[in-house]
Protein backbone atom coordinates (compact mmCIF):
# COMPACT_ATOMS: atom_id res chain seq x y z
CA UNK A 1 0.00 0.00 0.00
CA UNK A 2 2.91 2.32 0.31
CA UNK A 3 3.10 2.96 -3.64
CA UNK A 4 -0.88 4.35 -3.11
CA UNK A 5 0.31 6.70 -0.52
CA UNK A 6 3.35 8.28 -2.78
CA UNK A 7 1.12 8.40 -5.45
CA UNK A 8 -1.40 11.27 -3.94
CA UNK A 9 0.71 13.86 -4.12
CA UNK A 10 1.04 13.68 -8.01
CA UNK A 11 -2.84 13.41 -8.42
CA UNK A 12 -2.60 16.97 -7.10
CA UNK A 13 -1.37 17.93 -10.58
CA UNK A 14 -3.09 16.51 -13.75
CA UNK A 15 -0.20 17.18 -16.11
CA UNK A 16 1.83 14.74 -13.58
CA UNK A 17 -1.19 11.85 -14.22
CA UNK A 18 1.20 10.36 -17.26
CA UNK A 19 3.91 8.81 -14.44
CA UNK A 20 0.62 7.16 -12.81
CA UNK A 21 0.02 5.44 -16.04
CA UNK A 22 3.53 5.00 -16.41
CA UNK A 23 3.37 3.03 -12.61
CA UNK A 24 0.53 0.85 -13.99
CA UNK A 25 2.18 -0.45 -17.07
CA UNK A 26 5.05 -1.30 -15.01
CA UNK A 27 2.54 -2.98 -12.31
CA UNK A 28 0.90 -4.66 -14.92
CA UNK A 29 3.94 -6.27 -16.89
CA UNK A 30 4.77 -7.37 -13.42
CA UNK A 31 1.64 -9.31 -13.05
CA UNK A 32 0.88 -6.89 -10.02
CA UNK A 33 -3.21 -6.28 -11.28
CA UNK A 34 -4.65 -5.68 -7.49
CA UNK A 35 -1.98 -2.98 -6.75
CA UNK A 36 -2.46 -1.55 -10.52
CA UNK A 37 -6.27 -1.02 -10.15
CA UNK A 38 -5.70 0.79 -6.59
CA UNK A 39 -3.44 3.10 -8.98
CA UNK A 40 -6.15 3.22 -11.56
CA UNK A 41 -8.83 4.46 -8.95
CA UNK A 42 -6.90 7.34 -7.50
CA UNK A 43 -7.53 9.09 -10.81
CA UNK A 44 -10.57 11.15 -9.85
CA UNK A 45 -13.67 11.99 -11.83
CA UNK A 46 -12.59 15.37 -12.75
CA UNK A 47 -9.43 14.23 -14.48
CA UNK A 48 -9.68 14.50 -18.27
CA UNK A 49 -7.60 10.74 -17.85
CA UNK A 50 -10.53 9.34 -16.12
CA UNK A 51 -12.18 7.78 -19.26
CA UNK A 52 -8.42 6.12 -20.33
CA UNK A 53 -8.07 4.93 -16.25
CA UNK A 54 -11.90 3.18 -16.77
CA UNK A 55 -10.80 1.45 -19.69
CA UNK A 56 -7.58 0.26 -18.64
CA UNK A 57 -9.17 -1.16 -15.44
CA UNK A 58 -11.71 -2.65 -17.81
CA UNK A 59 -8.94 -4.68 -19.53
CA UNK A 60 -6.78 -6.01 -15.87
CA UNK A 61 -10.57 -6.92 -14.82
CA UNK A 62 -11.16 -9.16 -17.85
CA UNK A 63 -7.46 -10.35 -17.44
CA UNK A 64 -8.32 -11.21 -13.80
CA UNK A 65 -11.67 -13.10 -15.29
CA UNK A 66 -14.05 -10.71 -13.77
CA UNK A 67 -15.91 -10.52 -17.39
CA UNK A 68 -18.96 -8.58 -15.57
CA UNK A 69 -17.27 -6.28 -13.74
CA UNK A 70 -14.80 -4.96 -17.29
CA UNK A 71 -18.00 -4.96 -19.14
CA UNK A 72 -19.84 -2.75 -17.12
CA UNK A 73 -16.10 -0.59 -16.73
CA UNK A 74 -16.07 -0.53 -20.19
CA UNK A 75 -19.13 0.93 -20.89
CA UNK A 76 -18.29 3.20 -18.24
CA UNK A 77 -15.15 4.26 -20.13
CA UNK A 78 -17.02 4.99 -23.47
CA UNK A 79 -19.68 7.04 -21.57
CA UNK A 80 -17.25 8.90 -20.13
CA UNK A 81 -15.39 9.87 -23.26
CA UNK A 82 -18.38 9.75 -25.78
CA UNK A 83 -21.19 10.58 -23.47
CA UNK A 84 -24.00 8.41 -22.37
CA UNK A 85 -25.09 7.45 -25.81
CA UNK A 86 -27.66 4.49 -25.40
CA UNK A 87 -26.67 3.15 -29.04
CA UNK A 88 -23.40 2.82 -28.29
CA UNK A 89 -24.33 -0.56 -26.94
CA UNK A 90 -28.00 -1.09 -29.18
CA UNK A 91 -27.63 -4.88 -29.53
CA UNK A 92 -29.60 -4.67 -32.51
CA UNK A 93 -26.56 -3.15 -34.23
CA UNK A 94 -24.44 -5.39 -36.56
CA UNK A 95 -20.83 -3.83 -35.55
CA UNK A 96 -22.17 -2.86 -31.45
CA UNK A 97 -22.21 -7.09 -31.54
CA UNK A 98 -19.26 -7.62 -33.29
CA UNK A 99 -17.33 -5.22 -30.76
CA UNK A 100 -18.82 -7.00 -28.10
CA UNK A 101 -17.82 -9.97 -29.52
CA UNK A 102 -14.23 -8.89 -29.92
CA UNK A 103 -14.05 -7.86 -26.36
CA UNK A 104 -14.92 -11.65 -25.08
CA UNK A 105 -12.71 -12.50 -27.95
CA UNK A 106 -9.52 -10.75 -26.39
CA UNK A 107 -10.62 -11.70 -22.62
CA UNK A 108 -10.51 -15.13 -23.86
CA UNK A 109 -14.30 -15.88 -23.44
CA UNK A 110 -14.06 -17.56 -27.13
CA UNK A 111 -17.80 -19.10 -26.78
CA UNK A 112 -19.32 -16.13 -25.65
CA UNK A 113 -17.63 -14.08 -28.38
CA UNK A 114 -19.20 -16.73 -30.75
CA UNK A 115 -22.52 -15.99 -29.69
CA UNK A 116 -22.13 -12.45 -29.91
CA UNK A 117 -20.59 -12.88 -33.40
CA UNK A 118 -23.39 -15.43 -34.77
CA UNK A 119 -26.50 -12.24 -33.38
CA UNK A 120 -24.02 -10.02 -35.36
CA UNK A 121 -24.25 -12.20 -38.45
CA UNK A 122 -28.39 -13.06 -37.65
CA UNK A 123 -28.83 -9.03 -38.30
CA UNK A 124 -26.22 -8.61 -41.57
CA UNK A 125 -24.81 -11.85 -42.91
CA UNK A 126 -22.06 -11.62 -45.19
CA UNK A 127 -19.57 -9.70 -42.74
CA UNK A 128 -16.07 -11.72 -43.38
CA UNK A 129 -14.35 -10.04 -40.67
CA UNK A 130 -16.94 -11.16 -37.98
CA UNK A 131 -16.82 -14.79 -39.81
CA UNK A 132 -12.89 -14.78 -39.64
CA UNK A 133 -13.33 -13.89 -36.43
CA UNK A 134 -15.63 -16.34 -35.49
CA UNK A 135 -13.37 -18.88 -36.74
CA UNK A 136 -10.57 -17.70 -34.83
CA UNK A 137 -12.77 -18.16 -31.69
CA UNK A 138 -13.21 -21.94 -32.94
CA UNK A 139 -9.72 -22.06 -33.53
CA UNK A 140 -8.45 -20.85 -29.92
CA UNK A 141 -11.33 -23.70 -28.47
CA UNK A 142 -9.41 -26.08 -30.36
CA UNK A 143 -12.50 -26.67 -32.71
CA UNK A 144 -10.10 -27.04 -36.13
CA UNK A 145 -12.83 -28.44 -38.37
CA UNK A 146 -15.57 -25.99 -37.16
CA UNK A 147 -12.74 -23.33 -37.85
CA UNK A 148 -12.18 -24.31 -41.55
CA UNK A 149 -15.69 -24.64 -42.24
CA UNK A 150 -16.03 -21.43 -41.06
CA UNK A 151 -13.20 -19.19 -42.50
CA UNK A 152 -14.04 -21.33 -46.00
CA UNK A 153 -16.68 -18.54 -45.53
CA UNK A 154 -14.74 -15.72 -45.23
CA UNK A 155 -12.78 -16.44 -47.93
CA UNK A 156 -15.63 -16.54 -50.62
CA UNK A 157 -16.75 -13.51 -49.36
CA UNK A 158 -13.18 -11.80 -49.36
CA UNK A 159 -10.48 -14.40 -50.95
CA UNK A 160 -7.49 -11.75 -51.57
CA UNK A 161 -7.28 -11.24 -47.88
CA UNK A 162 -4.12 -13.16 -46.78
CA UNK A 163 -4.44 -13.59 -43.40
CA UNK A 164 -7.58 -15.74 -44.06
CA UNK A 165 -5.93 -18.66 -46.31
CA UNK A 166 -3.04 -18.32 -43.74
CA UNK A 167 -4.99 -18.94 -40.91
CA UNK A 168 -6.82 -21.30 -42.51
CA UNK A 169 -3.47 -23.34 -43.66
CA UNK A 170 -2.97 -22.85 -39.55
CA UNK A 171 -6.04 -24.99 -38.58
CA UNK A 172 -5.37 -27.36 -41.40
CA UNK A 173 -1.71 -27.70 -39.86
CA UNK A 174 -3.22 -28.58 -36.83
CA UNK A 175 -5.39 -31.71 -38.24
CA UNK A 176 -2.23 -32.61 -39.74
CA UNK A 177 -3.67 -31.86 -43.55
CA UNK A 178 -0.31 -30.97 -44.30
CA UNK A 179 -0.74 -30.66 -48.60
CA UNK A 180 -3.93 -28.95 -48.34
CA UNK A 181 -1.98 -26.50 -45.54
CA UNK A 182 0.61 -26.03 -47.37
CA UNK A 183 -1.36 -25.03 -50.21
CA UNK A 184 -3.44 -22.61 -48.26
CA UNK A 185 0.51 -21.12 -47.04
CA UNK A 186 1.31 -20.46 -50.46
CA UNK A 187 -1.73 -18.82 -51.51
CA UNK A 188 -1.56 -16.24 -48.27
CA UNK A 189 2.57 -15.59 -49.48
CA UNK A 190 1.08 -14.79 -53.10
CA UNK A 191 -1.25 -12.14 -51.56
CA UNK A 192 1.04 -10.61 -49.11
CA UNK A 193 5.21 -11.08 -48.34
CA UNK A 194 4.91 -10.26 -44.70
CA UNK A 195 6.92 -12.22 -41.90
CA UNK A 196 4.00 -13.77 -40.57
CA UNK A 197 2.78 -15.82 -43.16
CA UNK A 198 6.47 -17.06 -43.72
CA UNK A 199 6.61 -17.91 -40.62
CA UNK A 200 3.23 -20.11 -40.33
CA UNK A 201 4.85 -22.14 -43.38
CA UNK A 202 8.63 -22.73 -41.35
CA UNK A 203 6.45 -23.96 -38.47
CA UNK A 204 4.64 -26.62 -40.91
CA UNK A 205 8.07 -27.69 -42.03
CA UNK A 206 9.41 -27.98 -38.96
CA UNK A 207 5.96 -29.74 -37.94
CA UNK A 208 6.87 -32.07 -40.69
CA UNK A 209 10.36 -32.52 -39.62
CA UNK A 210 11.78 -30.58 -42.53
CA UNK A 211 14.48 -28.34 -41.18
CA UNK A 212 16.32 -26.98 -43.71
CA UNK A 213 12.99 -25.81 -45.58
CA UNK A 214 12.00 -24.48 -42.30
CA UNK A 215 14.62 -22.50 -41.85
CA UNK A 216 14.88 -21.15 -45.37
CA UNK A 217 11.26 -19.92 -44.88
CA UNK A 218 12.18 -18.12 -41.20
CA UNK A 219 15.27 -16.68 -42.82
CA UNK A 220 12.57 -15.07 -45.28
CA UNK A 221 10.73 -14.23 -42.88
CA UNK A 222 13.51 -12.03 -40.92
CA UNK A 223 14.55 -9.87 -44.14
CA UNK A 224 11.12 -9.22 -44.63
CA UNK A 225 11.01 -7.83 -40.86
CA UNK A 226 14.35 -7.79 -38.60
CA UNK A 227 11.91 -6.45 -35.49
CA UNK A 228 10.43 -10.01 -35.83
CA UNK A 229 11.09 -12.26 -32.71
CA UNK A 230 9.07 -15.05 -33.99
CA UNK A 231 11.31 -16.49 -36.86
CA UNK A 232 14.26 -15.75 -34.77
CA UNK A 233 12.93 -18.18 -31.98
CA UNK A 234 12.03 -20.36 -34.73
CA UNK A 235 15.33 -20.40 -35.76
CA UNK A 236 16.90 -21.27 -32.51
CA UNK A 237 15.22 -23.97 -31.88
CA UNK A 238 15.79 -25.80 -35.22
CA UNK A 239 19.25 -24.89 -34.55
CA UNK A 240 18.94 -26.65 -31.40
CA UNK A 241 17.26 -29.81 -32.49
CA UNK A 242 20.21 -29.88 -35.04
CA UNK A 243 22.55 -29.54 -31.95
CA UNK A 244 24.39 -26.83 -33.13
CA UNK A 245 24.27 -25.02 -29.98
CA UNK A 246 26.47 -22.09 -30.62
CA UNK A 247 24.27 -21.47 -33.86
CA UNK A 248 21.23 -21.68 -31.22
CA UNK A 249 22.93 -19.43 -28.57
CA UNK A 250 23.27 -16.29 -31.53
CA UNK A 251 19.77 -16.87 -32.53
CA UNK A 252 18.58 -16.60 -28.67
CA UNK A 253 20.51 -13.99 -28.23
CA UNK A 254 19.26 -11.81 -31.18
CA UNK A 255 15.59 -12.62 -29.60
CA UNK A 256 16.63 -11.49 -26.32
CA UNK A 257 17.67 -8.12 -28.20
CA UNK A 258 14.64 -7.77 -29.83
CA UNK A 259 12.65 -8.69 -26.95
CA UNK A 260 13.69 -9.88 -23.65
CA UNK A 261 10.35 -10.08 -21.96
CA UNK A 262 8.40 -12.22 -24.74
CA UNK A 263 6.72 -14.75 -23.08
CA UNK A 264 7.21 -17.61 -25.83
CA UNK A 265 10.96 -16.63 -25.91
CA UNK A 266 11.33 -17.06 -22.21
CA UNK A 267 9.87 -20.54 -22.09
CA UNK A 268 11.60 -21.56 -25.41
CA UNK A 269 15.10 -20.50 -23.69
CA UNK A 270 14.16 -22.02 -20.19
CA UNK A 271 13.25 -25.14 -22.06
CA UNK A 272 17.19 -25.12 -24.04
CA UNK A 273 18.50 -24.54 -20.92
CA UNK A 274 17.19 -27.77 -19.56
CA UNK A 275 18.02 -29.21 -22.69
CA UNK A 276 21.71 -28.31 -22.38
CA UNK A 277 21.22 -29.37 -18.36
CA UNK A 278 21.58 -25.77 -17.02
CA UNK A 279 18.93 -26.45 -15.14
CA UNK A 280 19.32 -23.46 -12.62
CA UNK A 281 19.55 -20.89 -15.81
CA UNK A 282 16.08 -22.50 -16.78
CA UNK A 283 14.41 -22.19 -13.61
CA UNK A 284 15.84 -18.24 -13.49
CA UNK A 285 14.48 -18.22 -16.87
CA UNK A 286 10.83 -19.95 -16.28
CA UNK A 287 10.45 -17.72 -13.22
CA UNK A 288 10.93 -14.44 -15.33
CA UNK A 289 8.14 -15.53 -17.71
CA UNK A 290 6.15 -16.38 -14.73
CA UNK A 291 6.62 -12.66 -13.44
CA UNK A 292 4.86 -11.71 -16.33
CA UNK A 293 2.33 -14.14 -16.37
CA UNK A 294 1.49 -16.23 -13.59
CA UNK A 295 -1.17 -18.11 -15.11
CA UNK A 296 0.88 -20.44 -17.80
CA UNK A 297 0.42 -24.28 -16.76
CA UNK A 298 2.95 -25.38 -19.23
CA UNK A 299 5.72 -22.95 -17.75
CA UNK A 300 4.85 -24.44 -14.20
CA UNK A 301 5.03 -27.83 -15.59
CA UNK A 302 8.65 -27.04 -17.13
CA UNK A 303 9.95 -25.44 -14.02
CA UNK A 304 8.71 -28.24 -12.51
CA UNK A 305 11.31 -31.05 -14.00
CA UNK A 306 13.90 -28.24 -13.86
CA UNK A 307 13.67 -28.09 -9.86
CA UNK A 308 13.50 -31.74 -10.00
CA UNK A 309 16.54 -32.39 -11.99
CA UNK A 310 18.14 -30.11 -9.26
CA UNK A 311 16.93 -32.26 -6.51
CA UNK A 312 14.32 -29.63 -5.07
CA UNK A 313 11.69 -31.81 -4.89
CA UNK A 314 8.98 -29.99 -2.77
CA UNK A 315 9.17 -26.79 -4.87
CA UNK A 316 8.60 -28.72 -7.72
CA UNK A 317 5.36 -30.22 -6.07
CA UNK A 318 4.41 -26.92 -5.66
CA UNK A 319 5.00 -25.98 -9.10
CA UNK A 320 2.97 -29.05 -10.58
CA UNK A 321 0.19 -27.93 -7.49
CA UNK A 322 -0.24 -24.59 -9.17
CA UNK A 323 -0.50 -26.06 -12.89
CA UNK A 324 -3.32 -28.24 -11.98
CA UNK A 325 -4.66 -25.35 -10.23
CA UNK A 326 -4.65 -23.34 -13.33
CA UNK A 327 -5.71 -26.17 -15.87
CA UNK A 328 -7.13 -29.45 -14.20
CA UNK A 329 -6.02 -31.63 -17.10
CA UNK A 330 -2.72 -30.47 -17.43
CA UNK A 331 -1.11 -33.66 -16.62
CA UNK A 332 -2.89 -35.52 -19.19
CA UNK A 333 -2.30 -32.70 -22.01
CA UNK A 334 2.28 -32.67 -20.64
CA UNK A 335 2.50 -36.80 -21.19
CA UNK A 336 0.85 -35.83 -24.79
CA UNK A 337 3.19 -33.31 -25.09
CA UNK A 338 6.04 -35.65 -24.75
Amino acid sequence: MEIINEKHSILENHQQEDSIFNQIDELVNKNELDEAILLIDLIPESSPNFGKALFIKSMILGFLGKDTESVEKLKDSINVQFGDKSDLFDLNNPEDLFDFGITNFYFGDYHKAIECFDMSLGILPEQSEVIYYKALSFGCLGEFRKAIDVIDEAIKLNPENSSYWNDKGAFLSELNRVAAAHKCFNKSIQLNQDSYNWSNKAVLYHKCNDLQQALECYGNAMKLDSEDIYPVIGKAKIYMELNDFDKAEDYFDLADEIDSTDLEYLTERGKYMMFVEDYKKAVRYFDKCLRYNDKLAFVWMFKSMALKELNHDYEAELCVDRAIEIDPEILSKFDEFF
